[in-house]
C-alpha cells in the first residue's frame, strides 16, 4: 500500500522551495505562497484519500477520513486568506513558508499510509530538518 510518489512531491517541494528562499535571500514569503501552501495541502489530502477510503466507504468515526478532512480545509483556509490577502505581512511569512505545508502534510501521510500515530516524536523526527532549514534561512536572510 506504500506509495513513495505520494513523499517525493512533498519533500522535493519543500526541498526545492527552501533552497529558492535560501539563495535569493531578498525574496519573502507572501500572500502567493501562502495560497500555494493551501493548494499543497489541498491535493496532498486528495492524494492520499484513497489509501484512508479504498472501499469509498466514508464514516466521520473514522480517524483517517477526519485526518484528510482536517488537511484538505486548513488547506482550504489557507488558499482563500492568501488570496483574499487578509493576512499581515508577518504571518504570511510564516504561514508561507513551504516547510509549514511539509509538517502536517508528511503527519497525514505517514499516519494513513503506514499507521504511524502522531505523537511528539514522529513529529520531532519530520520537524527538526525543517527548523534547521528554517534557521538556515533567516540567519542567510539577514547576513549582510
Amino acid at each position: 500500500m506504500s506509495n513513495p510518489l505520494v513523499y517525493l512531491p512533498l519533500i522535493g517541494a519543500w526541498l526545492l522551495t527552501a533552497l529558492y528562499f535560501i539563495v535569493n535571500k531578498d525574496e519573502k514569503h507572501g500572500h502567493t505562497y501562502v495560497m500555494s501552501t493551501g493548494i499543497a495541502l489541498m491535493f496532498t489530502a486528495y492524494i492520499i484519500s484513497p489509501f484512508a477510503i479504498p472501499d469509498i466507504e466514508w464514516s466521520f468515526s473514522d480517524l483517517r477520513i477526519i485526518v484528510i478532512m482536517a488537511l484538505f480545509c486548513y488547506g482550504v483556509i489557507l488558499a482563500v486568506l492568501g488570496i483574499a490577502r487578509t493576512f499581515p505581512d508577518f504571518l504570511a511569512e510564516f504561514f508561507g513558508d513551504p516547510g509549514h505545508a511539509l509538517i502536517p502534510s508528511i503527519m497525514a501521510v505517514l499516519y494513513i499510509e503506514k499507521g504511524i500515530p502522531f505523537d511528539w516524536l514522529t513529529f520531532s523526527i519530520i520537524a527538526v530538518p525543517v527548523f534547521i532549514v528554517s534557521i538556515i534561512k533567516v540567519y542567510r536572510r539577514h547576513l549582510q
